[in-house]
């Protein structure tokens, strides 16, 4: 039951960096397409791991073809993840996409991955989504639905063929080659003129303090990364996705008590519908509980 740990440490430090992502995509760097770019081809950085175990003889198509896979997905799902929380906010967006992820992560793995779920799994699985849902607000206009939409679906695609390719390999084959698919996609991106333009000028028109906080909250970011990929080569990557539904919760708490000093970020949000939050809080505490006991 390892993962179930190295999940919710994993899911702790995201729950810091969504609130460093609101803040930095509110101001200084205003367009998610740079925003997920840079997040992104930080990712090149896996060249370090060349020297522990990576298999330097590239590997079978299939297995490139579905690691590439899983970092093209999962470039997308940043794109989309951004735009969800530019347009609304932090605690509105990444529970529905979280959610919807889930669920896409759920049949994929039943139906690819042939992976069995139990009778009280099940229950914790839709306490989990349940909460996350309800932890959304969704009087949205139909253009951040589906921004959300594609945002959970591409995510639980990335999650799905990065299980696939742990079950293939080592844990730091798999690490390798799908930052790598990750890294490719984005630098795919500059073949288009006004992408490239807009991503550039977005960086360069910064100040340097938002750099530096973005590069501090990217390595902080990578670290989550490192320990969610580890539970879910360890575990089920149905309920490694499912229990991100206690990412909103460390969210909600961080937005408790930052909301005074950035009330830009949270204050708002945290008032309103708070018997929502409550409701759906103790289904993702009880479908947590009910997954470990």
């Amino acid at each position: 039951m390892l993962w179930i740990y190295l999940a919710l440490i994993a899911y702790f430090l995201d729950a810091i960096v969504f609130a460093f992502d609101k803040f930095l995509l509110m101001v200084p760097l205003p367009h998610p397409l740079p925003y997920a770019f840079y997040a992104t081809i930080l990712s090149v950085f896996v060249i370090v791991l060349l020297p522990f175990g990576v298999v330097h003889l590239p590997p079978s198509p299939l297995y490139l073809a579905v690691a590439f896979s899983s970092g093209l997905f999962f470039f997308l799902a940043l794109i989309y993840l951004y735009k969800s929380i530019k347009a609304i906010d932090v605690l509105e967006a990444t529970p529905a996409v979280g959610a919807i992820a889930a669920l896409g992560t759920f049949f994929l793995s039943v139906f690819v991955l042939r992976e069995h779920i139990s009778g009280s799994e099940l229950i914790a699985f839709f306490l989990l989504v349940a909460g996350a849902f309800i932890m959304s607000y969704f009087h949205l206009k139909t253009r951040i639905i589906i921004y959300m939409l594609l945002a959970g679906i591409f995510f639980g695609v990335s999650s799905v063929a990065l299980k696939y390719i742990f079950n293939l390999s080592s844990f730091i084959d798999g690490l390798f080659w799908s930052r790598l698919g990750s890294v490719i996609s984005a630098l795919v991106v500059l073949v288009h003129p006004s992408a490239r333009r807009q991503i550039f000028n977005s960086f360069g028109a910064a100040p340097p303090g938002s750099k530096f906080l973005f590069g501090l909250n990217k390595v902080l970011a990578a670290a989550g990364f490192l320990v969610l990929y580890y539970a879910i080569k360890l575990g089920s990557v149905v309920f490694v996705s499912a229990l991100q539904g206690l990412q909103y919760v460390f969210i909600l708490i961080i937005g408790i008590f930052v909301a005074k000093k950035l009330p830009m970020l949270f204050e708002r949000h945290l008032h309103e519908r708070p018997a929502r939050k409550i409701i759906a809080t103790a289904l993702i505490v009880i479908g947590f509980f009910l997954l470990v006991f």
